[in-house]
């Protein structure tokens, strides 16, 4: 999933309330299926054959993604943003997904963020947003998320009916225990080693990260990080990635700051 951070992605989202959803990356070659059916939760990924299934318990069903994958979910992200700083407004109406829609515009009033202005298509029957478009200071679109087609009609319970292709290995996953002790711990210490500055558009997310080791994936960061505009100031000194839509410092001193802001709010925040 973490792919769909960058670049252009298809994915095809079938839903049924209260308990079936199925989502699919689709590749060039390729497909990567999510299906949720009851208490059954599928994986499985075309290229590799190698389908998992897990019983999930109530504990277990909210798993939250980094990107949004549908424009509701997107929108619903944007809207919880809202701040009295934020101007909505309405445009004209559009045509998203071959329907009639129309666009509510979110202007954040701050100079300090990125984000010149945020576009939710609505469908006028429905009230389902349809698109969100994120828009950056330079006046294009830096994040779309998008439904090229949509039908609203429930899908068939077959839909959701995962069986495994002939050949394939299947890993069954034991669910999720209570949570250990040492893993309350690793939570509240994440929790207390994150802190926000600022609020609304302009918040920066500041966290303390573990020192780097020699795995692969450690190294592989490390060398990442490397090739980034190395920086300082009073705050101290690390290694920038300016984004159209946000900024991020790692800290030499083991710290990541992450906001939707020019890098000098990034070096204010962490003078702080």
């Amino acid at each position: 999933m973490t792919s769909l951070v960058s670049g252009t992605h298809t994915l095809r989202v079938r839903y049924s309330a209260p308990d079936k959803a199925r989502l699919g990356v689709l590749g060039t070659y390729s497909e990567y299926d999510i299906i949720k059916n009851g208490k059954d939760v599928w994986t499985w990924s075309s290229k590799d054959n190698a389908p998992t299934h897990r019983t999930v318990t109530a504990e277990s069903q909210s798993t939250p993604s980094a990107t949004p994958p549908t424009p509701e979910e997107a929108a619903n992200r944007v809207l919880k943003a809202l701040q009295p700083t934020t101007t909505v407004t309405t445009d004209s109406s559009v045509q998203v997904a071959g329907r009639p829609a129309y666009e509510l515009v979110l202007d954040p009033n701050d100079s300090n963020t990125l984000i010149h202005q945020v576009r939710i298509a609505i469908d006028g029957d429905t009230k389902l947003p349809l698109r969100v478009q994120v828009v950056g200071t330079d006046r294009k679109i830096v994040f779309e998320v998008a439904y090229t087609s949509v039908d609203f009609t429930r899908p068939d319970d077959s839909e959701f009916v995962f069986n495994p292709p002939p050949g394939a290995k299947v890993t069954e996953v034991q669910p999720s225990a209570t949570p250990k002790a040492q893993d309350r711990k690793k939570a509240e210490k994440a929790r207390k080693d994150t802190k926000i500055i600022g609020s609304g558009w302009t918040a920066v997310r500041i966290t303390k990260i573990d020192n780097l080791t020699n795995n692969q994936t450690d190294q592989q960061l490390k060398a990442f990080l490397d090739k980034l505009q190395s920086v300082h100031g009073s705050w101290g000194s690390g290694r920038l990635l300016a984004g159209t839509a946000f900024s991020a410092v790692w800290t030499d001193d083991g710290r990541l700051a992450v906001g939707a802001v020019r890098p000098d709010v990034i070096y204010q925040a962490l003078s702080r």
